[in-house]
């Protein structure tokens, strides 16, 4: 490891906390001792820990707040947090792995116990992020030069006139852009915030439509958007509505029957605004199994398999309700979402 790992061990009682100084002593590990979970929480606010070793039962704020209030915090997310307990029994210990910990040591704890925990999750954590270092330089090599094709496609358009060789190559570029933005949003979508705001649905769907263009034109697809109400509004994140509804829009283009038409429609049910969004293509033999991570339909068509997982995961934080039916080759996917959430 190039720094020196820092740990922080929290305790309402000393005497432990002196035995896990006294194991870490010959270490070439720096560990700070907090009594409490609030005066933790203000020092980890100046320092954050590479690893944080946490007691359940304590005053004023008990381990299970504390992991929670972590987790929750973007910045203070990835920390490994290991529970040390003297209770024994299956449900804590459940609920210690279902609050956020990465793993649980009951007391009294054997000294090469902890050692050997320590040092494996030390380990698993500079791992994921020297990952994570790795991947953001590996995106911004992605996007740059697919930023790059797409602006000297529209330049060669422009010089030398269209072709169908140029609508391929944007149809390919988009489709691997969409690639790209599922992958961001599946590696950050639990490091960072995504505040909802009311969003105008119709005009958000039009935005994104644009960004299709190429790949209608490679299949000579058209599409029409109705809704049959004024300024439909949804209280949802802008990013996570871009990857529903582009996720949405793929699919339906991607295995779309050539010079066929994509229709889109949003409709008041209830007390419910409904988007549909149907393509004339092949009949789905298992549509249950869409949304499963990583399956695919068609192995022939270009994708991951993640995109569906993702507007299936975003449509479950917001409360949406989705289905898909497909019958006599033709495709819908039914988004409901009830306006006064």
């Amino acid at each position: 490891m190039d720094k020196k790992p820092y740990v922080m061990a929290i305790d309402d009682t000393l005497y432990n906390l002196e035995v896990l100084q006294h194991i870490f002593r010959d270490m070439d590990i720096e560990i700070a001792c907090v009594p409490s979970g609030s005066q933790a929480l203000e020092s980890i606010e100046k320092r954050t820990p590479d690893l944080i070793l946490l007691d359940i039962i304590m005053p004023e704020i008990d381990g299970y707040e504390v992991c929670k209030i972590l987790k929750k915090n973007p910045k203070t997310s990835g920390i490994p947090i290991i529970f040390l307990s003297a209770l024994n029994d299956i449900d804590n210990k459940v609920t210690a792995f279902e609050v956020g910990g990465v793993d649980y040591i009951t007391k009294p704890f054997n000294t090469l116990e902890v050692i050997a925990r320590v040092k494996t999750h030390l380990k698993l954590h500079y791992m994921l992020e020297e990952m994570n270092v790795l991947l953001k330089e590996s995106f911004h090599e992605i996007y740059t030069p697919l930023g790059l094709i797409k602006s000297s496609l529209s330049l060669q358009t422009l010089s030398q006139g269209d072709n169908e060789h140029l609508q391929n190559i944007r149809a390919s570029v988009q489709s691997l852009h969409s690639i790209y933005e599922d992958l961001y949003y599946a590696i950050k979508k639990e490091v960072r915030e995504y505040p909802a705001e009311w969003i105008d649905l119709e005009y958000f769907l039009k935005n994104r439509i644009t960004l299709f263009q190429a790949q209608m034109e490679y299949k000579n697809l058209t599409y029409t958007l109705h809704s049959e109400i004024d300024s439909p509004m949804i209280h949802i994140n802008a990013t996570e509505l871009e990857r529903l509804i582009d996720n949405l829009l793929s699919n339906a283009l991607k295995y779309a029957n050539k010079n066929s038409e994509i229709t889109i429609k949003i409709i008041p049910s209830n007390d419910k605004i409904k988007l549909i969004i149907t393509n004339k293509s092949k009949t789905i033999e298992n549509p249950k199994k869409l949304f499963d991570k990583l399956y695919r339909e068609d192995h022939s068509v270009m994708g991951l398999g993640i995109g569906l997982s993702i507007v299936k995961k975003i449509c479950e934080k917001h409360n949406i309700d989705i289905e898909v039916e497909s019958h006599e080759n033709q495709t819908s996917f039914i988004l409901s979402y009830k306006e006064n959430t």
